[in-house]
């Protein structure tokens, strides 16, 4: 069985005027909402804090080269200490859509158990949507992460309709579900 986490960037500013798009940094609510999922899901999923494993901790990360989704991406290798090598960057998931990322998942090296995507709408929410079985996400908001598992042992046969939901988590879940741990987290510049 294979396992992928999908990862929208966490939000990002708008606050430069004349900024490139791909040169866009997190903003506030990005910067606290980043280290919030990366810490729910170590803990939760993948056995952080000494907490039982339920999940295989991801091999390797793939992320946009876009900065708001290597930073996010980069939150998330440092929370779960896995080595700078491990975080391999694909210019070719900057605003990619769902036909582009299947491809390049078929594409891991098939050592791999458990791979991140770090990712962009509206293709990371398509992707999603397709790739499951039978769960529906509503919606792709930033630093949203979608896990999920494949019923078989190689990513080269990865299909659309497949994919088994484990878990979908947003940062205002866990901010209503979690209050005292993860409140404020995405209070700031609107819904997105």
């Amino acid at each position: 069985m294979k396992y992928l986490t999908i990862m929208r960037h966490a939000k990002s500013s708008w606050g430069q005027p004349g900024l490139a798009d791909h040169d866009r940094p997190l903003n506030d609510r990005g910067k606290r909402a980043a280290p919030a999922v990366a810490t729910f899901l170590h803990r939760t999923y993948f056995g952080g804090n000494g907490s039982p494993a339920l999940l295989p901790v991801p091999d390797h990360l793939v992320s946009s080269t876009a900065l708001r989704a290597l930073t996010t991406a980069q939150v998330v290798r440092e929370t779960l200490s896995l080595p700078v090598e491990n975080l391999r960057l694909e210019s070719g998931l900057y605003l990619a859509e769902a036909e582009r990322i299947l491809d390049l998942m078929r594409a891991f090296d098939e050592s791999w158990h458990h791979a991140m995507i770090f990712g962009h709408n509206p293709g990371m929410h398509d992707f999603a949507e397709k790739i499951l079985a039978r769960a529906n996400i509503p919606k792709m908001p930033t630093c949203a992460a979608v896990i999920m598992a494949f019923p078989h042992e190689y990513w080269g046969l990865a299909d659309w309709h497949e994919a088994q939901l484990i878990g979908y988590i947003t940062p205002k879940s866990l901010e209503r579900r979690f209050p005292e741990l993860y409140g404020n987290i995405s209070a700031g510049d609107g819904d997105d």
